[in-house]
């Protein structure tokens, strides 16, 4: 199957968050016609591997995407649909390089869950599964650059009660008035600027009220707060008012810009004539959790991240091919280290 037929097929199968059943049982059938080592784990994980022995290198990608289906469409090289960036492109390249790759040891490939919710698929391969790696590429949407660090990111609740009152006389005050007060107050108190070295706080849901002539009784805003690198989920917490109170929360993390993993995708690179960049990213993945196994760990896929997420997402059939060229070299690049190592 050519790439964009195999993205295009991914693509039409909708994988929200906890929502990814019929996309692991599709994959699960693709691989298993193609590699014996193949399961579907407690937490609906699609894992095989190929090969045995040291080094032992993770291809890693999620199968859910942010909630809203797009209708999939293809125009020449570009395929629209949710998840087209984020992350089915990154998906399909990390699939088609470990079907093809030549591992000098074993090759994983862990197609996880709800990286955009609670990554519940990655937190169940920390405990245990596969062979634990020695390498990890993580499957994100960087433009085929080399990112090799993310910044933190939490989740940060506003609730208030009151109550209520007749809209024509607010005379005990508006919480809708008083959750926004706070909003700028966290932003105050973070420093939010929209730098890379930065908080930034974003306003991703607000639900108040229910008829236009009564004040609200209840108002929840959630804002989605970036952590830079030199900060923490504890510096977080500690800025924070009382009013807003941290739901999960997951620390930065930058590596060297040449561990092994890095180096052999960016001779990866250079075989193929394509300039290695190097991107520091501004949002929060799996990567920050995955780098307890392996400080030689980078991100790399196809796709411009500016339009994950979004309701144009849409991606290069040749970067994908790109991607996938890229990683089947990088991954026969990784050597077992030598006595003297």
């Amino acid at each position: 199957m050519e790439v964009g037929q195999l993205l295009e097929s991914l693509l039409s199968i909708y994988s929200p968050p906890h929502g990814e059943g019929e996309l692991a049982r599709w994959l699960y059938r693709y691989l298993r016609e193609r590699t014996p080592d193949v399961w579907i784990d407690d937490v609906g994980n699609v894992i095989a591997v190929r090969g045995s022995g040291a080094p032992v290198v993770w291809l890693h990608a999620h199968m859910d995407t942010v909630p809203g289906p797009l209708p999939v469409k293809r125009e020449g090289d570009v395929l629209w649909g949710r998840g087209a960036v984020d992350d089915k492109g990154p998906l399909a390249a990390y699939l088609k390089a470990f079907l093809e790759a030549k591992p000098a040891g074993t090759l994983v490939l862990a197609l996880v869950t709800a990286e955009e919710d609670d990554s519940v698929g990655t937190e169940a391969l920390l405990r245990g599964g596969p062979p634990r790696p020695t390498h990890i590429y993580v499957g994100e949407p960087t433009n085929l650059h080399v990112a090799y660090a993310y910044r933190g990111g939490a989740k940060v609740y506003i609730e208030l009660d009151t109550r209520g009152g007749h809209a024509s006389s607010p005379i005990y005050g508006n919480v809708v008035e008083h959750i926004y007060a706070i909003y700028q107050q966290v932003k105050k108190v973070l420093d939010h600027r929209e730098q890379y070295d930065a908080f930034t706080v974003t306003p991703t849901v607000v639900q108040c009220g229910d008829v236009p002539n009564k004040i609200p009784t209840k108002c929840v805003m959630v804002l989605d707060v970036r952590i830079p690198p030199s900060r923490s989920c504890e510096d977080l917490i500690k800025a924070l008012p009382r009013e807003a109170q941290v739901r999960s929360c997951i620390n930065p993390v930058e590596v060297s810009p040449t561990n092994s993993a890095a180096r052999a995708l960016t001779r990866a690179l250079l075989k193929l004539g394509i300039e290695p960049k190097l991107s520091r990213k501004w949002g929060t993945a799996d990567f920050n959790l995955l780098v307890e196994l392996t400080r030689d760990i980078v991100a790399f896929g196809p796709g411009d991240p500016k339009y994950a997420h979004t309701e144009d997402e849409h991606i290069s059939i040749t970067d994908v091919e790109k991607a996938a060229k890229v990683l089947t070299l990088a991954i026969g690049e990784v050597k077992p280290k030598t006595a003297g190592g």
